[in-house]
C-alpha cells in the first residue's frame, strides 16, 4: 500500500481514490517516524557504549588519582628531611638510578586536581531572619508611611533605586506612592522606621511629619476643581483607598495580610477587604475569568416564580422553581476528595432534585470515559448510596463534555454531568460538541416534561430598575427615609400584633414579605423614580461583519472536530486565529460605537450637557 502510484488509481471511484491518497500519506508519515525512531535507537546505542568507556576511564583516573596521593605525601615528608632536595636534583648520595624511581616519575606528572566544591556561606541577613523566624514577639509591630519631598516626577524604581544609593536596606521597603504633587510615601516596618529615617537624615533628606495623606489640599487634578472642601476630602480618601489596595496586590501574602490589618486599624480601607490566603489563591487562577464562580440565568419569559435557596457552601448555588430543586456545582480540580463528599453531603436531597455543574470527577464506565480519578471514584460511590442516577450515562454516553488540545493533541474527558433523584419523562442531552464557544468546556443542555406542583401561570416578571446611586444624595435618602415610613405604619402595626398576641395558626408569611417588598418598590419609585430597562437588543455595535466571524470562528471549529490526522492541527490553527480575529473585531466594535457616541455629543450640545450632568450626578457621592 506504500508504493501505490496515483496512476494505477484512474478508474477508481473519486471518494475511493481521496481515501487510498490519504492512507498512502499517513503510511508514509508512519515509515519516516519509524525511521527516525531506528536511527534515534541507533545513536542511543552508540552513546551508551561510549558512556561506559568513560565511566571505565573515571575510574582508572580516580584509582591513578588516589595512588598520586599518597605518593605526595612521601614525597612532602621526604622534603620536609630534606629540605633542599628536589626532583630534579637528586642528591649525590642516593643511589643510582634513584632518581628514576616510581614515586619520582610520578610527582613529576602534573595531573588536574578539582577542589572540592565548598557550600556557600549564608549571609548575615539570612541568619538573622531565620533567627528572628523562631524569636518570640518582644519588639513593637506595626507599619508606619515616612514622606519625604521629591523634586520632580519619579519613577517608582528612580525612587527605589536612589534609595539604595543612600545605604538603605531595599528588602525593607514595603510600598512607594506619590500621594500629592512633590510628595513620597514610603511604607515600612516600624522596626525599621527609625534606621530608615536616621538614613535619610544623615543625607540631608527633609522628613515629612506632618503631612496627612486625607487632606483635601492634596487633590491637586484640575478636574476636580469645581468640587467643595467636602467633596475634596472624600475624593481624598477615596484616593488614599485606592492607592492601599494597589499595594496590598504587590505585597507577599505574608506581608499583605497584616499590611491590610494595619490599613483598617486607620481607617482607610474597610475590613473586607483585607486580603487572605484564599484572596492570593483565587488571583493566581487567572484575574479576568473569575474564579470560584457560580451563576444562574434565568429567562425573562418564565412563567413561574424562582426562589434562591440558601446553600452552606460556596461551591453550590441552588434554586427552586415550584417543587423542582436545581443545584449548580463547581468543583475545583485540586479540591481534595474528602472536601469534595463533605459539600456533597451538605446538599438537601429533597424529591425531584437535580445536581448539575462542572464535577471534575470522571465516572469511567458509568458515563462512557476511557479513564476515571479519585473523585470520580468517591463520587461513584456517593450516587450509588443515595439511588442516585447520572443522566449522561442514559441519554449521552460516551459523548465528551470537556475537550482540550493542547501541543497538537485532543484530550477529552467527561466532568460536566447531570445527576438526579426523580424519574425524567421525555428526556433530551444535547452536547454542542461542535460549538466553539472560547472554553474547553462543551455546552450541555436537558430538556423534559414537568409539572409544576401548586404553581399557576403568571405573566412574565418585569425585571425593576431604580438610580439607587441617588440614595447617597442626603435630599434624596431623606425623602426615601419619610415615605417608606409614612407607608409602613401599617405593616408595622400588624407585626407588632402578631409579636404581642401570637395566633394559633401561622401567619402567611409570604403575604407579608409581598408587602414588605411593595413598599421598598412604591417608596423607591416616589424618591428616585422607576428607570426603564434596557431593550432586548442593546448591544449596539453588533453587526453583519461580527455576525460573520463568528459563523467562520464555528465552521473552523466544526472542521476540526471532524478532521483526522495532520489535517486536526491545520484546522485547529485556523481556529484560534479565527477566534482571535473575532475578539479583535468586537473589540474594534465596542471603539468604533464609542466614538459614534462621542461624536454625536460633539454635534448635539444639549445632549452632552445633559450627559454630562446626569454623569457628574452619578459621581457626586
Amino acid at each position: 500500500m506504500a508504493n501505490l502510484q496515483i496512476g494505477n488509481m484512474q478508474g477508481l471511484p473519486t471518494k475511493l481514490t481521496s481515501f487510498l491518497t490519504t492512507l498512502q500519506a499517513q503510511i508514509m508519515h508512519v515509515q519516516n517516524k519509524t525511521d527516525q525512531l531506528e536511527r534515534l535507537a541507533a545513536e542511543n546505542a552508540r552513546l551508551t557504549t561510549e558512556l561506559d568507556q568513560a565511566r571505565t576511564t573515571i575510574a582508572n583516573l580516580q584509582k591513578q588519582l588516589g595512588s598520586q596521593s599518597a605518593s605526595e605525601k612521601n614525597f612532602s615528608e621526604i622534603l620536609l628531611s630534606n629540605p633542599a632536595g628536589a626532583v630534579g636534583a637528586p642528591d649525590k648520595n642516593k643511589e643510582p638510578g634513584l632518581e628514576a624511581s616510581t614515586w619520582a616519575s610520578k610527582a613529576s606528572v602534573s595531573l588536574p586536581v578539582t577542589a572540592p566544591k565548598m557550600s556557600a556561606v549564608p549571609s548575615a541577613r539570612r541568619i538573622a531572619a531565620s533567627v528572628h523566624m523562631f524569636a518570640l514577639p518582644s519588639e513593637p509591630s506595626g507599619y508606619e508611611y515616612v514622606y519625604i519631598p521629591r523634586s520632580r516626577r519619579l519613577k517608582h524604581k528612580e525612587v527605589h533605586s536612589s534609595l539604595c544609593t543612600l545605604g538603605v536596606d531595599s528588602s525593607r521597603l514595603l510600598d512607594i506612592n506619590f500621594p500629592a504633587r512633590g510628595v513620597i510615601g514610603v511604607l515600612v516596618h516600624v522596626q525599621y522606621a527609625d534606621a530608615f529615617k536616621a538614613k535619610l537624615t544623615t543625607a540631608s533628606v527633609e522628613i515629612l511629619d506632618a503631612f496627612d495623606p486625607l487632606d483635601p489640599d492634596n487633590v491637586a487634578d484640575p478636574k476636580y476643581a469645581p468640587l467643595s472642601t467636602h467633596e475634596l476630602a472624600n475624593t481624598a480618601a477615596m484616593l488614599h483607598h485606592d492607592r492601599c489596595l494597589q499595594a496590598l496586590q504587590f505585597l507577599r501574602p505574608h506581608v499583605a495580610i497584616p499590611v491590610g490589618h494595619f490599613f483598617c486599624e486607620e481607617g482607610w480601607i474597610s475590613e473586607d477587604k483585607i486580603p487572605t490566603r484564599t484572596t492570593f489563591t483565587n488571583a493566581t487562577a487567572g484575574t479576568y475569568r473569575g474564579s470560584m464562580g457560580v451563576s444562574v440565568l434565568i429567562s425573562p419569559h418564565c412563567p413561574y416564580a424562582v426562589t434562591q435557596i440558601p446553600m452552606p457552601s460556596k461551591y453550590a448555588l441552588a434554586v427552586k422553581i415550584g417543587s423542582l430543586r436545581i443545584v449548580c456545582l463547581y468543583l475545583p480540580p485540586t479540591m481534595p476528595t474528602h472536601d469534595v463528599l463533605h459539600i456533597l453531603s451538605s446538599i438537601p436531597l429533597t424529591h425531584d432534585t437535580i445536581l448539575c455543574g462542572d464535577f471534575n470527577a470522571r465516572l469511567g464506565s458509568v458515563t462512557g470515559d476511557y479513564a476515571s480519578n479519585s473523585c470520580g471514584l468517591a463520587l461513584c460511590s456517593w450516587i450509588e448510596e443515595r439511588f442516585l442516577s447520572v443522566v449522561n450515562a442514559d441519554l449521552a454516553p460516551c459523548i465528551p463534555t470537556y475537550i482540550p488540545f493542547r501541543n497538537n493533541y485532543e484530550i477529552s474527558s467527561i466532568i460536566d454531568l447531570f445527576i438526579t433523584n426523580m424519574p425524567l419523562i421525555n428526556p433530551s442531552l444535547h452536547i454542542a460538541t461542535d460549538l466553539s464557544l472560547g472554553s474547553d468546556h462543551r455546552l450541555l443542555s436537558l430538556s423534559f416534561t414537568y409539572d409544576l406542583q401548586h404553581s399557576t401561570n403568571m405573566p412574565p416578571p418585569l425585571r425593576k430598575t431604580w438610580n439607587l446611586s441617588h440614595l447617597n444624595e442626603p435630599d434624596v435618602h431623606a425623602l426615601y427615609a419619610h415615605i417608606f415610613t409614612q407607608n409602613s405604619t401599617s405593616l408595622l402595626s400588624t407585626l407588632q400584633e402578631i409579636v404581642l398576641n401570637p395566633l394559633l395558626t401561622k401567619p402567611d408569611i409570604d403575604a407579608i414579605t409581598d408587602e414588605f417588598n411593595s413598599l421598598i418598590y412604591n417608596s423607591l419609585n416616589s424618591s428616585i423614580g422607576h428607570r426603564p430597562s434596557r431593550p432586548n437588543h442593546w448591544k449596539s455595535f453588533w453587526n453583519v461583519a461580527l455576525q460573520t466571524a463568528a459563523d467562520h470562528r464555528n465552521k473552523c471549529y466544526k472542521k476540526w472536530r471532524l478532521a483526522i490526522g495532520i489535517d486536526k492541527v491545520v484546522w485547529w490553527t485556523k481556529h484560534k486565529h479565527a477566534q482571535t480575529e473575532f475578539r479583535s473585531q468586537v473589540q474594534q466594535a465596542k471603539r468604533q460605537s464609542w466614538h459614534v457616541f462621542c461624536q454625536s455629543m460633539e454635534r448635539d450640545f444639549s445632549k452632552a450637557t445633559s450627559k454630562i450632568k446626569q454623569l457628574k450626578r452619578r459621581r457626586q457621592p
